[in-house]
């Protein structure tokens, strides 16, 4: 069931005017105040209002922010762990102390629920076939599938994808290659609810390609909410384990009555939690705040990993501790307007994103405010690095967010920015970061990119390495869109192409 939207008619606390935020703009250099000083000279049709809002966005801030995000002290800040916890809080308290309404009741996190699950120990797993040159499956050559536990016997009942059911109470076994090795998991839930009591998929792998899958199963993986449990054993085994009859008969898809089999798998589950943090500010214009323009970052990063020259905390200072900093940037900014744009803006920092995009994915199926309401997602990952002049925005071609971008760079050849499309269209960015669990829900989006580097996912993401003044010029030009699209007459629409492409259906 969908929550009940704060009342937004709520007045905002101060617009950012606490105490403690008067004290730290006063403790600002003086020059970040220069650019007010030039407003009477600014061309017609831009507002020196959001001109000094941009003027609080500065490389000091994000130098400090940064560096709080992305210090030693918070361990990669995984999700889950108590460091991201405390990144959670930590910018939770800044949209209070700015003035931000909490989005969740009176609270600005949104908690979600996350598994962890891993094959069991091999302790605890066997295969047997019994017939014609069987005998127990060496460990090595069988894995459990996580998610699949218990013990179970039956006929051998060979089974193809898409094939008909095997007779109730057989374990099933279909032969799979590399490339097929994902479709024939999908398929396992199927031909358990068609009367097996297991399920095989013999693969036949290469020694590399298998232990790479081993690895991946004996790691802990993550899913939200409870993943599940298939209620009965399934395992992959090498085709070359099995009897030479059977290998025979499943290569030849004939079927074989010759062969019983016992299998026995176990996986572990562990429950845990994570946090979104969210504040939002209500729009001016009594007609469109109902609308929503949502900005977002990943508060995440990898945590502790293998040493690297003997430092083992990866602080993810790009990624994406300068997303993170910038929201917060944003939220500030934006907040210390006297008057806000026509539409609500909702700033969202969300976990999880290394391990699957699960905060946004939960955002995006438990939304705090309306998806059909939300006009626009501008997500910002990785922006303190490479090119001093060039950010990557990554759908600008999908929806006329694009064009309104190109406008805004137009009007605004202070940053010194120009924007590219993605250069890397093989690495399939587009599907790796947050904004894709809107755009598939048919909320237009861009994302603010400057790309990989050597560091990527490495000890070496440290603060020292970020490009802060090309930082807080991509976070300005974010400024000045988010304005742009929130005080627009008309919301961005999608190209139908795209549309169709990303979300089906005939498009808007």
């Amino acid at each position: 069931m969908k929550r009940k939207l704060p009342g937004i008619t709520r007045t905002l606390a101060a617009r950012g005017k606490s105490p403690a935020a008067f004290e730290r703009r006063r403790a600002r250099p003086a020059a970040m105040w220069v650019p007010l000083l030039a407003l009477a000279a600014l061309p017609a049709g831009i507002s020196a209002q959001n001109e000094a809002g941009a003027a609080t966005i500065t490389a000091d801030d994000l130098r400090l922010r940064i560096g709080a995000l992305a210090h030693d002290s918070m361990r990669g800040r995984a999700t889950p762990s108590p460091e991201l916890d405390k990144a959670a809080r930590h910018i939770a308290r800044r949209f209070e102390e700015f003035g931000l309404q909490p989005a969740d009741g009176d609270s600005y996190l949104q908690e979600y629920p996350l598994t962890a699950s891993r094959a069991g120990s091999p302790g605890r797993q066997l295969l047997e076939i019994d017939g014609p040159g069987g005998g127990t499956v060496d460990v090595s050559d069988y894995l459990a599938v996580p998610g699949g536990r218990g013990e179970a016997a039956g006929p051998l009942a060979i089974v193809t994808p898409g094939g008909a059911d095997p007779p109730t109470g057989a374990v099933a076994v279909m032969r799979v290659t590399p490339e097929d090795t994902r479709r024939g998991l999908e398929s396992v839930r199927g031909i358990l609810d068609g009367g097996a009591v297991a399920v095989l998929l013999a693969v036949d792998a290469p020694d590399d390609y298998f232990a790479g899958i081993r690895r991946f199963y004996e790691r802990e993986r993550l899913a939200v909410g409870m993943p599940e449990e298939l209620g009965a054993p399934v395992a992959l085994v090498r085709t070359r384990a099995l009897p030479e009859t059977l290998r025979a008969a499943l290569a030849s898809g004939a079927g074989t009555n010759a062969y019983e089999a016992t299998v026995r798998t176990h996986s572990v589950f562990r429950e845990e939690r994570a946090f979104n943090t969210i504040g939002w500010i209500e729009g001016s214009d009594p007609d469109l705040r109902g609308e929503f323009v949502v900005f977002t970052a990943h508060m995440d990063h990898v945590g502790v990993g293998r040493p690297v020259d003997g430092d083992s905390i990866y602080n993810g200072a790009d990624d994406d501790a300068s997303g993170t900093a910038a929201i917060i940037e944003l939220a500030q900014a934006f907040a210390s307007l006297e008057t806000p744009p026509r539409r609500s803006l909702v700033f969202l920092t969300v976990s999880g994103e290394e391990r699957g995009l699960l905060g946004s994915g939960w955002y995006a199926e438990n939304p705090l405010f309306p998806l059909g309401a939300t006009v626009a997602n501008l997500n910002i990952d990785m922006i303190g690095r490479n090119w001093r002049d060039t950010v990557v925005a990554i759908g600008a071609n999908e929806s006329t967010l694009g064009t309104t971008l190109r406008q805004t760079l137009r009007e605004h050849p202070e940053l010194g920015l120009a924007m590219i499309d993605d250069p890397w269209p093989e690495e399939n960015f587009y599907f790796r970061s947050d904004h894709y669990n809107f755009a598939r829900k048919g909320v237009p989006v861009l994302f603010f990119f400057t790309g990989t580097h050597e560091d990527y996912h490495g000890p070496n993401d440290e603060p020292d390495r970020i490009l802060y003044d090309k930082t807080a010029r991509i976070t300005r030009l974010i400024f000045h869109l988010g304005q742009r699209v929130a005080d627009a007459e008309q919301r961005p629409e999608w190209d139908p192409a795209a549309y169709r492409r990303v979300v089906g259906g005939s498009g808007r």
